[in-house]
């Protein structure tokens, strides 16, 4: 799978208010309207995907001929939440994660109200939450995070007991770690986990937290407010400045992860013209991907692979302009696939 969305104009982003005489209680997780887009080798795609289901083979893929064998197609994921319904008032959109390789996803599953993990060669399908088929148990949910080699899954709550719950697919066993309830990102297999204790909006002095797998604290530092996401290999975290700086740039800050410190402070040179960038995933260890943003609501410059090391830049031509809202990337380069 090369990434997950939620395609543009859903009624996702336009549900109506209900009717406040309306006596049926609705659902908790009123829509389910995410897409995975996936690129197999025809005859290929029910092994590779788990589902009967693949459309388009041939023609082009970012820019270049592929052959009649090549496919892609937008598979509708029905059961996997994409915006819940907290109250009358409160609604809140819920994250859905792809690995890296785009064999797996978690996500918040409407059938089994607990978020689930799903290996799409395999068609396993294991929990990695407990049930939460409450507004208050939803509402508690922070963070949902996969590891870069997809073998860990983890989900942290905020509430009266903040934690992380840290699930190994192969075995299904949940580690539980209390104290934490969000999270910045975990290494391969999980060896590293960043997070922080900054629970609610009172939360006063917060620190940023390096962890290892069975809770021990291998690093600590003082909270910024842009702490950014940890790398694959665990050791930098990096952040896009939110705002251009006086000089009118903006910059990518990677800072070691244990102890915080600025390593290095990156102009972003994406593209001639004024854009947005907005942090996606990292790529590998040196690589980060990055989106281009137009000044105007609503547009894109395209997505580019930015490298930590050297501030370069290269337009990743395998991902349309506006694939869709809200995506979560896999396997990036469809001739990966």
């Amino acid at each position: 799978m090369q990434y997950a969305f939620i395609p543009e104009g859903s009624e996702c982003h336009s549900w109506p208010s209900r009717r406040i005489d309306e006596e049926t209680k609705p659902p908790l997780i009123g829509c389910t309207e995410r897409r995975l887009h996936v690129n197999f080798k025809s005859g290929d795609g029910r092994r590779d995907i788990g589902t009967p289901y693949g459309a388009g083979c041939g023609g082009y893929r970012g820019g270049v001929s592929v052959g009649d064998d090549d496919c892609s197609g937008d598979i509708p994921l029905y059961d996997a939440a994409s915006q819940v319904e907290l109250s009358e008032n409160k609604r809140r959109g819920i994250a859905l994660q792809v690995s890296r390789d785009g064999h797996r996803v978690a996500y918040l599953s409407k059938k089994y109200m607990r978020f689930m993990s799903w290996d799409l060669p395999t068609a396993q399908l294991k929990a990695i939450s407990p049930r939460l088929d409450t507004a208050q148990a939803l509402d508690e949910v922070r963070d949902l995070a996969i590891s870069p080699d997809g073998k860990f899954f983890a989900v942290s709550f905020a509430g009266a007991q903040p934690r992380l719950l840290v699930t190994e697919f192969a075995t299904g066993q949940t580690i539980t770690i209390p104290g934490f309830c969000s999270i910045l990102g975990m290494s391969r297999g999980a060896s590293r986990i960043a997070t922080q204790k900054t629970c609610t909006e009172f939360d006063t002095g917060s620190r940023e937290i390096l962890l290892k797998r069975d809770g021990a604290v291998l690093g600590e530092w003082s909270a910024v407010d842009f702490p950014g996401y940890l790398s694959p290999d665990g050791r930098s975290m990096l952040a896009i400045l939110p705002e251009v700086s006086e000089d009118g740039d903006e910059y990518a800050v990677i800072r070691d992860a244990m102890t915080g410190k600025v390593t290095r402070k990156l102009k972003l040179d994406l593209l001639s013209e004024p854009s947005d960038a907005i942090e996606h995933a990292w790529l590998t260890n040196d690589e980060y991907i990055i989106e281009a943003e137009t000044p105007e609501p609503d547009g894109s410059f395209g997505y580019y692979r930015f490298n930590v090391k050297t501030g370069a830049s290269h337009r990743i031509r395998d991902l349309g302009l506006n694939p869709g809202e809200s995506i979560s990337l896999g396997i990036v380069f469809a001739r990966d696939h």
